[in-house]
C-alpha cells in the first residue's frame, strides 16, 4: 500500500537494518499535487460530518532483496501482462480517441507517481511484464515453481546421493530419467526423485539454460541462461 501521507522507509526495523536510518517515504497526496495528478478520494463520515479523503493506492509488488555489501534494499515492481499496458489504462477495450487519451494520460500520471513515491525513499521502480519473458522461460519456470517447495520424505543422504548423479549424467548428455528411473525402482516414490530434480534446478545446485525446454527425458544444456543474469535489471539496487 502506498501511504498517503508520509510513513517509514519499508525497511525501517528490519533486524538487518540496525543502526541504519532509512529515508521515509514521501505521502501520494503530496507528490500528486507536485505533479498534478488527480488522486483518488473516498466520502466518509467522520465525527457525523461527511468529508472526502485520500484513499490508498496499492502497488504490485514490492521486493526486499540482500545487497552483496548485506544491507537490505527493496526494488518495486509495477507488473503487467504486456509491456503496452503502462502507457494505458485498459488497452484492451473498445474507446473513443477522447476516452483513449484520457486513459493514457491516467496511466502516466499514475505510474509518475508511484516512482516518485519510491524514489524518495531511495528505491527503484522496475516495470515488468510478462511479455518480457521469454515463452520457454516462462513454460519451465510454471513447471518448477508448484515442485519447489514440496515436502520430501527420503532421507536427505539419499536425496544428496541422486542429486550428485543426475549431475553426473547431465554433464554426460544423458537425461535425468535414467536416475529418476534407477533410484525409484530400488526405493520407490518417483515423485519423490522427480520433485528433487526440479528442487535442485529451482535452488541453482543443478544449472540449466531456462531458454531450452527442461525435460527429464531429453538431455539439457547446462551452459548459459542463467536468468539471474538476463533478468538482472528486475533485481538490482541501481541500474548500472
Amino acid at each position: 500500500m502506498l501511504s498517503p501521507y508520509e510513513a517509514r522507509h519499508p525497511l525501517s526495523g528490519h533486524p538487518l537494518m540496525k543502526g541504519r536510518f532509512p529515508a521515509p517515504v514521501r505521502g501520494t497526496v503530496e507528490i500528486a499535487n507536485e505533479i498534478g495528478f488527480k488522486h483518488f478520494e473516498v466520502t466518509v463520515r467522520v465525527g457525523g460530518v461527511w468529508r472526502r479523503m485520500p484513499f490508498p493506492y496499492q502497488g504490485d509488488l514490492l521486493l526486499y532483496l540482500l545487497g552483496a555489501n548485506g544491507v537490505p534494499y527493496a526494488v518495486n515492481w509495477t507488473v503487467k501482462d504486456q509491456g503496452a499496458a503502462f502507457g494505458e489504462r485498459r488497452i484492451s477495450s473498445l474507446k473513443t480517441p477522447a476516452q483513449q487519451r484520457k486513459d493514457r494520460e491516467y496511466a502516466e500520471g499514475r505510474a509518475e507517481l508511484e516512482a516518485a513515491y519510491y524514489a524518495s525513499a531511495g528505491i527503484r521502480t522496475v516495470k515488468a511484464s510478462l511479455d518480457s519473458i521469454a515463452p520457454t522461460v516462462q513454460a519451465n519456470l510454471g513447471l518448477i515453481f508448484p515442485m519447489h517447495g514440496l515436502s520430501l520424505s527420503h532421507p536427505i543422504e539419499l536425496l544428496s546421493d541422486f542429486s550428485a548423479e543426475v549431475k553426473e549424467f547431465i554433464a554426460k548428455g544423458e537425461p535425468a530419467f535414467l536416475v529418476i528411473s534407477k533410484f525409484s525402482k530400488r526405493w520407490g516414490a518417483p515423485g519423490q526423485f522427480t520433485a528433487r530434480f526440479y528442487q535442485d534446478i529451482w535452488e541453482g545446485r543443478l544449472k540449466v539454460n531456462f531458454f531450452q525446454p527442461i525435460l527429464i527425458d531429453h538431455p539439457l544444456e547446462t551452459e548459459g541462461g542463467d536468468l539471474m543474469q538476463v533478468y538482472d535489471s528486475l533485481f538490482t539496487e541501481q541500474v548500472s
